[in-house]
């Protein structure tokens, strides 16, 4: 996954083009204010990936019942 380089000034001016970026091209986002990272924007997908592989077994096989 690619990651971008945003400011929270460049945030606000794009916010359309800049989702739009992420949800399409799968392309992630750091959101940084004063040079300092504040914030990362990543697919909806890989973010839920990542929720499901650290939900431990037992949660896992509740749900599938």
């Amino acid at each position: 996954m690619q990651l971008r380089t945003y400011t929270t000034i460049d945030l606000r001016k794009a916010l359309g083009e800049i989702l739009d970026r992420t949800r399409i091209a799968g392309e992630a986002a750091a959101i940084t204010r004063k040079g300092k990272t504040v914030a990362y924007l990543v697919p909806a997908e890989w973010f839920e990936q990542q929720q499901v592989a650290q939900q431990p077994a037992s949660e896992t096989d509740q749900d599938a019942a």
